[in-house]
């Protein structure tokens, strides 16, 4: 463990504990702007702030006081992460932890299991969400499955981009909010449902328009689990496809021993001394009506035929009784979304700098000539010098940068320690910290690495620039 910000003094023990993943980004899909000459993933400037602090906000605001951030060790990435949560003042107990470079997600749950102690929630360091998290907590407990997800509708001002994948088929129950299938989609628009899926869930709904926020939330004994099988690499990928499939097929929790885990967390005295062993079963009447009524008028389907065994009961009374449910949780009307491409990482600054007039867009100690105009749509970093006859328009540029005369920027994201020189035109833009744009170059979407340096009369489009750096 690197760091561990101490807990204030009137902290209180949280009913869930969470995990934040603070990768560099996957599949280099993040190049270049999360490489070592700039920063890592998860302290990425968006709206001019990290963008793991919406992620602390928003489970600040759901209760959740009890945080491990995990991080791979890449270079000086969990040293640079570890130096901003210990500014960082919201009232949460944050540890970092490093993993090795090419460990996966589940990986980095077994890497944290002795700090784990109750049920807990998984969450990418690159989500902002409009979602309240009370919402998803209060279904959750209703529901009581073995582990709930988060889906939501991307928005229609969402960018299509190149590196974006087609929208997975996603299964739900439309009587009980199951995830009951989830498979990557094809040109050729087929795919098949097994026989046991459709005995046991037979009023599928399979939606096209879904995507995974790869929020998760877990009972505790699933990383127990996965203690036992370090064969499940990935969470999203290995862990929830076999758990969603373990609902309907009764030969894959035989083989997975589902019932021996639980069985012998169960047995266990430690289990019973869980935090907040909080389920339907020890809610009062009162606050289980309340929680039920709320959780219906979120569930996509409006269904109130639930009891307290209406996941494990099969439509067509077989004997089979699976000990795994599963909750998806389907948020639609705000917006939700994630920063784990270029494009939506622009995404990402495009809608925190819609953020109504809270936001201080200019601050005094921002150097902005008279006759440049910076659009109400765009935000400005402290000591930032901007000169005669230049625009900013749905941008965001960071702290302590130099802009020359005339330069037009328009939907772009300038980090922190930027020099522009005059009559430059950036559109559509990602520059890293430190980069140096020469007078009259010309850029549209690119991406420019920390510390690169862009020629004079450069014209240029569509590149991804990156210094060259010798190997050692």
């Amino acid at each position: 463990m690197l760091f561990e910000k101490p807990k204030h003094h009137h902290h209180r023990v949280s009913e869930f504990q969470a995990v934040v993943l603070a990768g560099y980004g996957s599949s280099n899909r993040l190049y270049p702007i999360s490489e070592e000459d700039n920063m890592p993933k998860a302290l990425l400037p968006v709206g001019n702030k990290p963008v793991i602090s919406y992620t602390l906000e928003w489970l600040e605001k759901a209760g959740v006081h009890d945080i491990i951030v995990v991080i791979q060790a890449i270079g000086s990435a969990p040293q640079k992460l570890s130096a901003y949560l210990r500014t960082y003042t919201g009232n949460v107990h944050c540890q970092v932890v490093s993993v090795d470079e090419d460990d996966e997600t589940a990986d980095a749950l077994r890497a944290v299991k002795d700090k784990i102690d109750r049920d807990f929630i998984v969450v990418p360091c690159d989500l902002i969400t409009e979602l309240n998290p009370r919402d998803l907590f209060d279904a959750h407990r209703v529901y009581d499955p073995t582990f709930s997800a988060l889906f939501y509708e991307p928005g229609s001002t969402e960018s299509a981009s190149k590196d974006d994948d087609l929208l997975p088929y996603v299964g739900i129950d439309s009587t009980r909010n199951a995830l009951v299938y989830k498979a990557l989609r094809s040109e050729d628009e087929d795919f098949s449902m097994r026989m046991s899926l459709l005995n046991k869930f037979p009023r599928v709904r399979v939606h096209t328009d879904l995507q995974d926020a790869h929020l998760y939330i877990f009972k505790r004994w699933v990383i127990d689990m996965l203690v036992e099988k370090e064969n499940i690499t990935s969470i999203s990928k290995d862990l929830i496809p076999m758990l969603v499939k373990c609902q309907y097929q009764k030969k894959l929790v035989e083989r997975e021993e589902i019932e021996k885990c639980l069985y012998i967390v169960f047995a266990t005295v430690e289990y019973e001394t869980y935090a907040f062993p909080l389920s339907i079963t020890n809610l009062d009447s009162s606050t289980y009506d309340n929680l039920l009524a709320n959780a219906l008028s979120l569930s996509t389907t409006q269904s109130a035929d639930m009891d307290d065994e209406l996941f494990m009961k099969d439509p067509i009374h077989s004997s089979f009784k699976s000990p795994i449910k599963t909750y998806v949780h389907v948020y639609r009307g705000g917006f939700c979304g994630r920063g784990n491409t270029t494009a939506s990482y622009n995404e990402l600054n495009r809608y925190a700098t819609k953020q109504g007039a809270s936001i201080t867009r200019v601050p005094s100690s921002a150097e902005v000539a008279p006759r440049t105009q910076v659009g109400n749509d765009s935000i400005i970093g402290e000591y930032t010098k901007i000169d005669e006859r230049s625009s900013v328009k749905k941008s965001c540029v960071g702290a302590h940068c130099v802009i020359g005369k005339n330069v037009k920027i328009a939907n772009s994201v300038i980090m922190d320690h930027v020099v522009i020189g005059d009559n430059v035109k950036i559109e559509g833009c990602i520059i890293c910290n430190n980069a140096n744009i020469h007078e009259k170059a010309s850029m549209k979407d690119c991406d420019v690495a920390g510390g690169y340096i862009v020629d004079k009369d450069s014209q240029l489009k569509g590149e991804k620039l990156v210094a060259f750096r010798e190997a050692i």
